[in-house]
């Protein structure tokens, strides 16, 4: 990280840090015009996220249970860089990986499309990234040893670690507050203290297209059509929605810890929803069922059906706004947004607009595509 300027974030011939282009977007619910579609079709714009959102945020990247014995370690590709959280006998530890492009002298061409491609050689930030990586897999001189702790992981660079429950997440910047302080109010209504006592009914990664913010909106409309949103938490970046959901057979509510956490939350269960974007128009989805008592296979095909309900619609959603304001779409402009109906984007796009304009002391370099760490 260096002090400097803003970079330029120029995309479509706007200025994405331009207050003007989302002032239409700014306003009260009913008045307020939907956020630009740029902001869901461009690279640069998802730069602009990793420079303001994915690098500054408290982001969820699994469960603790993922990660049982001693040298397990959880894998995790934040924005553009690739970091990985370890348990050791004294706690967990997170680092950024030894090889952040694969040891790559620089991203080859086509790794930089804006799609996270896979990587036949290692996980990075421009590759989908593989499973837990067991403590019997990461001994000396192994190729996943030297692909994410080479010789001295002690001299990588760390990065902050904390649980909510059994929750993981991470936050690249050294300088954030506690989880706890930024949750605010909402902490304690988000506590899944007796999930402990649980045990894993399912775990599964699914991926759709359509743009992380889309997809999110969408498994919101899916889960709990009936929520009411309201913001809470420091900066209104945990979106609270109770309604009933009985998905797994019980009332449940449903709240969004932004970025990309959705957590159900029942009475005997938790079902986490992780969203992890894999390219400017795809999300991969990493679910997770914790539960007191065993779930149903009918039960389990009910929440998988939600899920592609959700994603068929955000894959909708994604191909209108990929068309809008373009030749192929006279009949509509970038000027004249129409207004944005849905309560839960409405509050999304609040979020992203005071993110990506929000001013820094700090600044990230950019994408890390320099040679690997020594």
């Amino acid at each position: 990280m260096t002090t400097r300027p803003d970079l330029d974030y120029v995309d479509e011939g706007v200025d994405l840090q331009d207050p003007a282009l989302y002032r239409p977007s700014r306003g009260r619910f009913g008045k307020a015009r939907m956020l630009t579609p740029v902001a869901f079709r461009s690279k640069v714009f998802a730069d602009l996220e990793d420079e303001k959102i994915w690098t500054r945020s408290w982001v969820c990247i699994g469960s603790q249970r993922e990660i049982p014995d001693v040298g397990d370690l959880l894998p995790y590709t934040v924005g553009n860089h690739g970091v990985h959280v370890q348990r050791e006998a004294g706690g967990l530890v997170g680092r950024f990986n030894l090889a952040q492009h694969g040891g790559c002298r620089f991203v080859p061409a086509q790794c930089q499309t804006g799609s996270k491609t896979k990587c036949s050689f290692t996980s990075c930030g421009y590759s989908r990234d593989r499973g837990v990586i067991g403590a019997d897999e990461l001994g000396d001189n192994t190729p996943a040893m030297r692909q994410y702790l080479g010789f001295r992981p002690e001299r990588l660079l760390p990065v902050r670690v904390e649980s909510l429950g059994p929750l993981l997440f991470v936050n690249l910047d050294p300088g954030a507050e506690p989880l706890a302080d930024r949750l605010g109010n909402a902490a304690q209504a988000l506590a899944l203290d007796n999930a402990a006592a649980w045990d894993e009914a399912e775990s599964v990664r699914v991926e759709y297209r359509g743009n992380w913010k889309l997809l999110g909106r969408a498994l919101v409309r899916s889960l709990a059509p009936e929520a009411k949103p309201a913001k809470e938490g420091r900066d209104g970046d945990t979106v609270m929605l109770t309604a009933d959901c009985a998905l797994l057979g019980a009332p449940a509510t449903l709240s969004w810890l932004l970025p990309n956490l959705l957590l159900l939350r029942g009475p005997d269960f938790a079902v986490s929803i992780v969203l992890q974007p894999t390219a400017l128009e795809e999300t991969l989805i990493r679910v997770r069922i914790d539960a007191a008592r065993p779930i149903e296979p009918a039960t389990l095909s009910g929440l998988r059906a939600v899920l592609d309900e959700a994603g068929a619609e955000a894959a909708a959603l994604q191909e209108e706004l990929g068309r809008f304001g373009t030749p192929s779409r006279p009949e509509t402009s970038l000027e004249d947004l129409p207004v944005e109906r849905d309560r839960t984007a409405h509050l999304l796009q609040s979020y992203v607009i005071a993110r990506v304009l929000a001013r820094h002391e700090i600044h990230w370099s950019g994408p890390l595509y320099a040679a690997a760490m020594p």
